[in-house]
């Protein structure tokens, strides 16, 4: 753990006890009692267990001097870099019954102190872990440390103990501590050790506990204070108080509602002192008045403040809470708008805001309230759409359906379509340097002029959609920008479209903005920021790191900064580095976005009506928004800050660790880790030749946005230039080459400011056959090498060759067998054919023989094209698969069964997986098939015949069942050649024949062939 670097303020003393439900409602009062004075100024973000927090009872928090902070939550102890928490591993401590923390300090020396759950103390220290058994076996509330070094415990029952080095004292009535009460512990900035009893306030010194006031009410808490002394709060006064001194009133916390009690306190470096309360949230006391501050939680139980200025709440149910200025307010209805969506916005001399909303309606605002419409005689009506304030005190203002008004001194003039306008419908209206009053019209879309209370017509050389956006630039020249993209200029009486002299893309124009040099900045919808200076004009985009490329309102502030609104909602670039990217396309700017860090995910601009944004006299920036009205506070963005230091969280070779900050935070630490400390200096790290990847974990230490932290990192050894960090804040590299490399990374904070980088040396060592000696083993051995390929080589071609011949012969068998099927059976039933037909020929004088030669010539035809179609089956090797084999199978019996008279059943499976049968296979299977059904038909005498099939683990059954006279021995006769022969064709295809029968019961056929059928068998039955 390193060094301390802010002082923390945790757990004050134990509370009355009170349920949950009633404190819900005392905080629900105590909101609607004091509502008016929540000081809205402050933006709370909070993290809670959704967020990675254990608990969401945080106890105490504090930060350490390298920027980690760390919070201890009734669930563990979490280390926090403002993106992720990581776990210390408490629970895997000798002694620690458990992961829950009841109290927490951090020491002068960056020592981390906790108080656990059953009274154990834990000490974190950076080279080592330390757990005190011999303490109290009570709860632990408040810790701190005197001028000596020794700390400090209280418990809940009201004993107290000193451990100092390695000894722990406990104390008792002989030294005037009286245990029983709550109890609150603060050191001065002197070190001396202050206590809080009941109503009392002590010192400790010369070993004795004295007693120096008394006060009428219970005191709830005492803190250490910047000019010397405590703080005290007793009831709802809080005083500031010294040593021989008297107790001086600072301030007192609201007397409505009844019951607030001072849990926690801490003074902020601006001298405000902050109030935790056990059930009213959070008060912000200046010494004048007690402001309350959102929480998410109305029960407060430790505060800090980081080195960037953000204070720390830990909240007792609620999580832990970050409080800081807010950058960006959004006025909504509950300010009183009287509609959240505005379309123009403008400020007039006095400081009044006017607001054109969304549904028509006209709004003004001064000192925080809200009010529809100026007022006056003849009071205009209509849907408003724009409004322009004069610095002569007048209002120019636009509607949709009533055209143009002018309000001076209390009246309206109107001018409409009847008085020369070309529409009633002004979208846009812009008053110039000289009075000149210049406005856009829809249907038609066309700019008119007013000049000196009279309409001068304007000439457009061009038809053009919707006029989105006007205004006028440091020189006096006024532009218009439309919709389909064309960027218009007054010239004269006319309005001329300077497009093509610019650009030869037609882009969406949302968008004008003059600045003061002379540029203007163009919103394009879905192409970034346009600029033209000086007939110069460029366009940058998200590819040169503008945030959003769909623009609706741009402003400056004054402060070097452009800020932007468009559809992902608020975000600011730097001018110099927009107009330095507008010279050289390759340039990154760096955008800084606000919305979801402001706590508005879902902001969206408005565009379409001029006026939009604006900066006012006071600095702050005006923005129409689709959900309210922003208003940006360019004061409050921080400046001047260092930048975030970048730590080296971990280095992971192939999903392993092998390098860490912190080891002790490894998630499988539960034993020491052995990997190396990255906290350690001149560490170089030997990694094998293996390694598929190699990961780099880094954080840099910002709280105030880390959602805007950028990182740069590069690999020396690999990397020209800087590479851009990923939001996961991660780099990982593939296969690295054997050599020695220096990786680093730097962070940027929300000014700009690079932090110096964080590096760290490794060496990748080489493979055994990158060596000098291996190298030399190779060329030894090339020409055995070359020996031993050829020789493969050689046998190679010998045995494809083989291998070869015994395809041909395959082929060959093949051939074979197919002429000897139509010799033998095709062959034989046409020469019978033949033969019959002769017959008919010599018995023409017979009627009866003829037609019974013509009745055989018939089926011995059908005969031959079946054993054709069996032929064809067999050898087209599209069937070569067994659902084609069990199709055929199933259909062959059925045909030829009813052709016998046999009824015949089938029982196949739905689905049969496609498995691969060569054809000699599926042939010879089917010819036992075949021949048993065969033999059925002529021996059998069956009525009914029926096939089941069934797959069992690449196993193929086939069981032939009649219900025929049956044998009680198997025949000794042509039959049982026939039967031998088809066994022997099982066996050849790796398979298995058995025939199971029984006499007048019938005769089942047992078939069984593997489908992953050895190619030895294959071949041999070729």
């Amino acid at each position: 753990m390193p060094e301390v670097y802010d002082r923390t303020v945790t757990t004050a003393p134990v509370r009355c006890f009170r349920t949950k439900l009633l404190s819900v409602v005392v905080w629900l009062v105590a909101l609607t009692v004091i509502g008016n004075e929540v000081d809205s100024t402050w933006y709370e973000r909070s993290w809670q267990s959704a967020e990675g927090l254990p608990d969401n009872n945080v106890v105490g928090v504090a930060q350490t001097k390298d920027g980690y902070l760390w919070v201890a939550t009734a669930g563990g102890l979490m280390r926090f870099d403002g993106a992720r928490f990581q776990e210390f591993p408490l629970a895997s401590l000798d002694g620690v019954p458990n992961r829950v923390v009841r109290a927490m300090y951090l020491d002068r020396r960056g020592w981390l102190w906790l108080g656990m759950d059953r009274g154990t103390i834990v000490r974190i220290a950076p080279d080592a872990t330390e757990v005190f058994t011999n303490v109290p076996d009570q709860r632990a509330t408040c810790i701190t440390e005197d001028s000596l070094g020794a700390i400090w415990i209280t418990y809940a029952e009201g004993g107290l103990t000193q451990i100092k080095g390695h000894h722990v004292k406990q104390f008792d009535s002989a030294t005037g501590w009286e245990p029983g009460g709550a109890t609150s512990l603060a050191s001065d900035n002197a070190g001396r050790l202050w206590f809080a009893k009941g109503n009392q306030i002590g010192l400790f010194d010369a070993g004795k506990f004295k007693t120096l006031l008394t006060l009428p009410e219970t005191i709830g808490c005492i803190e250490q204070r910047q000019e010397g002394g405590i703080w005290i709060c007793a009831g709802r006064r809080l005083l500031s108080y010294e040593q021989g001194g008297q107790p001086q009133e600072f301030e007192n916390l609201p007397s409505e509602p009844d019951g607030i009690e001072g849990t926690a306190l801490f003074e902020d470096r601006a001298g405000a002192l902050w109030v935790g309360t056990d059930s009213h949230g959070l008060f912000r006391c200046t010494g004048t008045n007690a402001m309350q501050v959102p929480t998410s939680y109305f029960e407060i139980a430790s505060l800090t403040q980081d080195h960037e200025g953000n204070l720390w709440v830990g909240t007792t149910g609620g999580g832990l809470d970050r409080l800081r200025p807010r950058i960006i307010e959004l006025l909504g209805t509950e300010s009183g708008l009287p509609y959240e969506s505005i379309r123009s916005v403008c400020e007039d001399p006095s400081g009044t805001i006017w607001a054109a909303t969304q549904n028509g309606l006209l709004a003004h605002w001064q000192n925080g309230v809200w009010n529809l419409r100026p007022g006056g005689t003849n009071e205009p009506s209509g849907n408003f759409s724009c409004v322009v304030a004069s610095p002569d005190g007048g209002l120019w203002i636009g509607t949709r359906d009533h055209g143009l008004y002018h309000f001076k001194d209390g009246r309206y003039r109107n001018w409409r379509q009847s008085d020369g306008l070309s529409s009633d419908d002004v979208r846009s209206v812009l008053e110039c340097s000289n009075g000149d009053v210049y406005f856009a019209t829809d249907n038609p879309s066309r700019v008119e002029w007013l000049h000196a209370g009279q309409l001068q017509p304007l000439q457009m050389t061009v038809q053009v959609r919707s006029i989105r956006a006007l205004t006028q630039d440091a020189q006096g020249q006024i532009w218009a920008g439309s919709a389909d993209g064309r960027l218009l200029c007054v010239k004269g009486n006319q309005l001329v479209d300077e497009t093509s002299g610019i650009t030869n893309r037609l882009l969406s124009i949302r968008c004008l903005y003059a600045a003061a040099d002379g540029s203007l900045w163009i919103g394009y919808a879905g192409w970034g920021i346009g600029w033209l200076k000086d007939g110069h004009y460029a366009r940058i985009s998200s590819e040169q790191g503008l945030y959003d490329d769909y623009i609706s309102q741009i402003v400056d502030d004054g402060q070097g900064w452009l800020w932007c609104a468009g559809n992902r909602g608020i975000f600011e670039v730097p001018l110099e580095q927009l107009e330095m990217a507008a010279r050289d396309p390759q340039f990154h700017v760096r955008s800084i976005a606000y919305s979801r860090g402001e706590g508005f995910p879902n902001l969206q601009a408005n565009y379409e009506n001029v006026p939009g944004a604006f900066r006012g006299k006071d600095g702050r920036l005006w923005f129409p928004m689709q959900t309210g009205l922003a208003v940006i506070h360019p004061d409050r963005v921080p400046t001047g800050a260092a930048p975030p230091p970048v730590v080296l969280e971990r280095v992971v070779v192939d999903k392993q660790t092998v390098a860490s900050y912190d080891p002790n935070l490894l998630a499988d630490s539960g034993n020491l880790s052995t990997a190396i400390n990255l906290h350690s200096t001149n560490v170089i790290l030997r990694l094998p030749p293996r390694l598929s990847e190699l990961d780099f974990e880094f954080t840099a230490l910002s709280f105030t946005t880390p959602e805007n932290v950028e990182f740069e990192y590069r690999l020396h050894g690999l990397d020209d230039n800087w590479l851009e960090g990923n939001p996961t804040r991660n780099a990982s590299y593939s296969r690295l080459s054997h050599g020695r490399y220096r990786f680093e990374v730097r962070a940027c904070n929300i000014a700009g400011v690079w932090s110096p980088a964080a590096s760290l040396d490794f060496e990748v060592l080489p493979f055994y056959w990158q060596t000098w000696w291996f190298r030399l083993f190779v060329f030894a051995t090339f020409t055995a090498g070359v020996v031993a390929i050829v020789r493969y080589v050689s046998f190679r071609r010998l045995h494809d060759r083989l291998r070869l011949l015994e395809q041909q012969a395959a082929l060959q068998k093949e051939r074979a067998r197919i002429a000897k099927d139509i010799h033998d059976d095709l062959g034989a039933d046409l020469t019978q054919i033949a033969f019959l037909g002769e017959l008919a020929q010599q018995d023409r004088g017979e009627p009866e023989k003829v037609a019974d030669r013509i009745g055989t010539i018939s089926m011995t035809a059908r005969q031959a094209v079946k054993s054709l179609d069996e032929i064809v089956w067999a050898i087209n090797p599209r069937n070569d698969t067994l659902p084609h084999l069990i199709d055929y199978v199933g259909q062959f019996a059925l045909d030829y069964l009813r052709l016998a008279g046999i009824r015949c059943r089938l029982n196949f499976p739905d689905q049969i997986p496609s498995h691969a049968l060569p054809t000699n296979v599926r042939h010879n299977f089917f010819l036992v098939i075949k021949e048993s059904l065969h033999n059925i038909v002529k021996h059998a005498n069956a009525t009914e015949i029926q096939l089941h099939m069934d797959l069992h683990k690449e196993i193929l059954e086939l069981v032939i069942e009649d219900n025929g006279c049956g044998f009680a021995q198997a025949p000794d006769n042509a039959l049982a050649d026939g039967l031998r022969n088809m066994r022997q064709r099982m066996m050849e295809l790796g398979g298995e024949y058995r025939i199971e029968s029984q006499l007048q019961v019938g005769t089942r056929v047992i078939l069984r062939l593997p489908l992953q059928a050895d190619e030895s068998n294959v071949r041999s039955i070729a």
